[in-house]
């Protein structure tokens, strides 16, 4: 038998960074938006734990062994569930690699999902987000999908209802940048930053509104300066977003993906055709409003 389960990747409307802790981890206040391109992973029963990873995207940086967070994922949920490690799993990336979309957490949320079904543990919600949470920042709100505000380290999740899609124009760079890079560099230019108490609330009813004019200038990555700073030609791409027409252009997460804001589906589409004559690979997308589960098949 075998199963498979989906998960989105994600942009951030918005990242709130603060200073590196003692913990070793840096406070977060976040604005995910899961946007509608899906990471897919299959499960099967086998006598030993095996991963292929293929896709519509470049997946040469993708390893295919236990450096693999879908691989820990399979791991950390055998343990819990007294399971023998032993699955063929196989990848399908459709989200830019090392991109700052989560496809990584993505991919680790559906193998706990796909697992769960496969070997019949019926483990519940918390459960599920309690294990994606020793996986990764980002991992909860992969397994929790649509939009959501992330707090501590991204994994304290409040969901928000979402009323009217964004439109985004994606960006994926040539290069790739190390999340932990990023966050040196951060942490190097803003030593005694802090992270606001609550998103404004202007910020909050554009997000849920999809009105993406107002939403446009209150659109904000800390990282964003610190991505720039180890990859300059990303601020060359944001000047040609919005020269393109896109109402904002920002870095998504960590990068090196750069995504720009689209008034409708039509305008991202003009957008798109004027980056791609220009040479530059876009991607169309929107907020995905499926139901915050994954996807899961049998």
């Amino acid at each position: 038998m075998e199963v498979t389960a989906s998960s989105p990747g994600k942009i951030n409307l918005g990242l709130w960074v603060g200073a590196l802790e003692s913990s070793g981890y840096h406070p977060l206040l976040t604005a995910f938006q899961a946007v509608d391109l899906w990471d897919f992973v299959t499960a099967r029963s086998d006598d030993q734990m095996s991963l292929e990873v293929k896709g519509s995207v470049d997946c040469g940086l993708v390893p295919h062994d236990e450096r693999n967070v879908a691989w820990q994922a399979a791991r950390a949920l055998a343990k819990h569930c007294g399971k023998e490690e032993a699955v063929a799993l196989q990848i399908s990336k459709n989200i830019p690699v090392a991109g700052g979309m989560a496809g990584g957490s993505a991919d680790a949320a559906a193998t706990l999902l796909a697992l769960d079904a496969l070997w019949e543990c019926g483990l519940d919600d918390s459960t599920l987000q309690q294990l994606a949470s020793t996986l990764g920042s980002d991992v909860p709100f992969s397994l929790h999908g649509q939009a959501a505000i992330g707090r501590d380290r991204g994994d304290a999740l409040t969901a928000v209802a979402i009323e009217k899609p964004l439109h985004f124009v994606l960006c994926p760079s040539e290069g790739a940048l190390s999340t932990g890079a990023v966050y040196a560099e951060y942490d190097r230019l803003s030593p005694r930053a802090s992270v606001p108490t609550a998103i404004d609330p202007a910020f909050l009813a554009a997000w849920q509104a999809g009105d993406a004019e107002a939403l446009a200038p209150l659109i904000h990555n800390d990282l964003q300066p610190a991505a720039i700073s180890l990859m300059p030609e990303l601020e060359t791409l944001a000047t040609q977003i919005e020269k393109a027409g896109a109402l904002r252009a920002a870095v998504s997460g960590s990068g090196p993906t750069m995504w720009g804001l689209a008034l409708n589906a039509e305008h991202a589409g003009e957008i798109a055709q004027a980056l791609r004559a220009d040479g530059i690979t876009t991607w169309v997308t929107q907020s995905s409003l499926e139901n915050p589960r994954l996807r899961l098949s049998r």
